[in-house]
This record gives C-alpha cells, sequence and structure tokens, in this order.
C-alpha cells in the first residue's frame, strides 16, 4: 500500500533531485543542453521536457481520470526559464498534495480501457504516482549519465540524504 507518507517521501526526493539537476543545467550552456546526444531523446532539454510532459500528463490522469492526448517527443517549454520554472513549480504542487492528501483518495480505483495493453486496467490513484516517479528517475539517470561523460559529478541521489525530508 501506498501511503501519503510514502507520497511525501518521494516528493520532496523529487524537488530535490530536479534542484540538484537544474543546478547543474544552469552553468551548461544553450548549445550544451540542446547537443544530440543520441540520448532516448537526444538531448539533455528534450528529455528534460519530456519529463515533465509525462508529470503533467499523469497528474491530469490523477485528477480527471481521463487520459489526455499524448505525444512523447512534444516541448511544452521551449524556453530553458520557463522549462524550469514550471519544472520547479509543479514540484512544489506535488509536495502540497503529497502534505494534503487521504489514504481513500490515494487508495481510490481508476478502471478504464488501455488500448496499448488491448484489456481492462483496475489501478489505484497511488498506483500513476509511483509511475511518475519512478519514470523521473529513469530519466534523470540518462541526463545524469550523460553529465558523468562530460566529467559533471552529479552529487548524491541517495534518499536518506535528502535535505527537505526529516527522518
Amino acid at each position: 500500500m501506498i501511503t501519503s507518507n510514502f507520497l511525501e517521501i518521494m516528493a520532496l526526493y523529487n524537488k530535490w533531485q530536479n534542484e540538484s539537476l537544474f543546478k547543474i543545467c544552469d552553468e551548461l550552456s544553450d548549445d550544451r543542453l540542446r547537443l544530440n546526444r543520441e540520448m532516448f531523446f537526444d538531448s539533455i532539454f528534450k528529455t528534460l521536457n519530456h519529463i515533465i510532459n509525462v508529470d503533467e500528463t499523469i497528474h491530469s490522469f490523477i485528477y480527471t481520470k481521463t487520459l489526455p492526448k499524448f505525444d512523447p517527443n512534444f516541448i511544452p517549454y521551449p524556453e530553458y526559464s520557463k522549462l524550469k520554472s514550471a519544472r520547479f513549480e509543479f514540484d512544489e504542487k506535488l509536495v502540497k498534495e503529497s502534505q494534503g492528501c487521504s489514504q481513500a483518495w490515494l487508495d481510490e480505483i481508476f478502471e478504464f480501457w488501455s488500448e496499448r495493453l488491448n484489456r481492462n486496467r483496475r489501478v489505484s490513484r497511488a498506483f500513476y504516482y509511483v509511475q511518475m516517479f519512478n519514470h523521473q528517475t529513469h530519466h534523470r539517470s540518462q541526463i545524469t549519465s550523460e553529465l558523468h561523460k562530460m566529467g559533471i559529478d552529479y552529487g548524491n541521489t541517495d534518499l536518506p540524504y535528502n535535505p527537505y525530508y526529516e527522518f
């Protein structure tokens, strides 16, 4: 069972990791951010946009129970400064949500037809929060791998070192 406490831990972790990542990206030129590095989404910039595109899509689904039209290659924020602002605003929203949601709300079951799986799905709202955080971690690791190749140390990613969470 995913609890609101778990959701808060992950929202705070997500906030920390995104702030760390953008702090490093702030030091890179626009050319370096947009350089095709042969990543799954070509560049660091496109990967950052993909992450928030998926986050906003999943978040919409969590609240509306309707999947919006989705294009994984869509660039919702073509300017880096707007991307960074949107990322930080979204992360703050997730933290606030995590601190105010009930277990019953997280446990609510969504039932819908999955075109991709060609079958009916029954999953909890909490499941989609986990998917969102897992997806972010997956793509952040692609970016941090590229930073490593560039000789840039990303730093710590271990949950117990999150400065935003009191254990």
